[in-house]
């Protein structure tokens, strides 16, 4: 392999221009935008099992079977013996924009939304939160998570994450399809 040089020319740089000013502006300005106008979301965690010992001892949860009338009715209290479930939510504000969008409409940087998707911006802190979630709540809507993609000005500060709102009509428990 050979190495060819580069044909990049940084001489009319002058190193006049404070980076550290310029970084620290943007993060000020991005940190005000939301703490005026951000709005809360949701984000629903895997939810904590649990050793639950007051239930340790009960019998096993019994199943009816029609053959049998008198048969104990299935427990209720936990959804399995011995455990317990506790689930888990966290709050950030973020920066949301709700499809549809119009495509090649790109002044606001978002690119093309459909009609079920929507666009938000976190700080970087909540990357390990949005990677563990199940689904994000928007103003009552759910969503998955698609896609995340950090940004910032020199240092990646912030998380744009793509979603796509879930179909709750579709998964809703008990309904037969036909």
């Amino acid at each position: 392999m050979v190495l060819e040089n580069s044909l990049q020319d940084f001489s009319a740089g002058s190193g006049l221009i404070d980076m550290p000013f310029l970084e620290s502006l943007y993060h000020s300005v991005i940190d005000e935008t939301f703490m005026d106008i951000g709005r809360n979301i949701t984000l629903h965690l895997p939810p904590i099992v649990e050793q639950d010992a007051p239930t340790q001892g009960q019998p096993q949860s019994a199943q009816y079977n029609s053959y049998f009338g008198r048969t104990p009715a299935p427990r209720t209290n936990t959804r399995g013996t011995g455990t317990k479930i506790t689930p888990r939510d966290v709050i950030y504000k973020a920066q949301i924009k709700v499809g549809p969008m119009k495509e090649g409409d790109d002044t606001t940087g978002m690119g093309d939304l459909k009609a079920n998707q929507a666009m938000i911006t976190i700080a970087i802190e909540g990357l390990g939160h949005v990677k563990d979630a199940i689904s994000i709540s928007i103003e009552g809507r759910r969503y998955t998570v698609d896609e995340t993609r950090p940004i910032g000005f020199s240092q990646r500060r912030y998380v744009m994450c793509l979603l796509t709102e879930i179909n709750e009509a579709d998964t809703a428990p008990g309904e037969s399809d036909g």
